[in-house]
């Protein structure tokens, strides 16, 4: 019974039925207490590597089921319980609200044109127009930016690091961003860069908002004074990273952190 009724789902789902922002929500199948939806299945969907076809979206769907019927299960429950599978929900999830939040402030930040003339003559009228090729390697802690740092003092290499270490989202490419003006950096970022040579990775790491970084410089040029309609969305993305990073500031002013341990050991 449940097959015939996941493969009538499935005929629904190779008929468009997907869950969009502006999209209805469809109940399509109820475990226990957990219905589940097109939402849950356009989500699962989108985390595999290959986009399944008509003939496997069954499969998929059976196997989405069977995950909410394991983890809502009375075993998966008080697994949930457990301080290592509790923290790792807790890490998923702040991180998953994070990313969508800070997504949702770039996204409906507004921008006004006296801040945009402002910008373009601060940093790029009026600045100095140097270009960088760099790649980072981005860690959640201190320590484990200065234990990169010391892997790479004794020969390991950058790129591979990157791969393996980095929590960015250029890890998958060995950390590389590519050239970039300073402007397009948050400053602490593009300070860094500026200082160092070619060849170079930062001895210490370097704090932003985003986490800590240690940063390779790989080259860097001279370019010309764009006008300000070849940057006019570089600018506008640059001032509303300065915006979403002056909410984290306000964010982090008003929250209450207390350092409860000296160490991690």
């Amino acid at each position: 019974m449940m097959k015939k009724l996941l493969g009538l789902l499935t005929v629904l789902l190779s008929f468009g039925v997907h869950a969009e922002s502006d999209s209805k929500i469809i109940n399509l199948v109820q475990v226990d207490d957990m219905v589940v939806t097109n939402l849950h299945f356009a989500i699962f969907n989108s985390q595999n590597s290959t986009a399944p076809d008509a003939q496997n979206q069954s499969i998929m769907l059976e196997e989405l089921v069977s995950t909410f019927m394991l983890a809502n299960s009375p075993a998966g429950k008080k697994l949930m319980a457990h301080p290592e599978i509790a923290s790792a929900i807790q890490v998923s999830n702040a991180r998953l609200v994070t990313q969508a939040l800070m997504n949702d402030r770039l996204k409906n930040t507004t921008v006004n044109d006296q801040e945009i003339q402002a910008f373009y003559q601060k940093h790029y009228a009026n600045g100095a127009n140097t270009e960088y090729k760099a790649r980072h390697i981005l860690l959640e802690t201190e320590e484990k930016a200065k234990s990169v740092i010391t892997a790479l003092n004794r020969g390991a290499d950058f790129i591979e690091s990157a791969k393996q270490e980095s929590t960015g989202p250029s890890s998958s490419v060995g950390g590389d961003l590519g050239w970039f003006s300073p402007n397009q950096m948050v400053k602490p970022f593009s300070d860094a860069v500026a200082k160092l040579e070619n060849g170079q990775f930062t001895k210490s790491p370097v704090q932003t908002q985003f986490g800590w970084h240690v940063i390779l410089r790989e080259d860097a040029r001279s370019a010309p004074v764009p006008t300000l309609a070849n940057v006019k969305k570089e600018v506008v993305d640059a001032i509303k990273r300065q915006k979403l990073a002056e909410f984290i500031r306000r964010v982090r002013d008003q929250s209450n952190i207390k350092i409860l341990a000296k160490s991690m050991q």
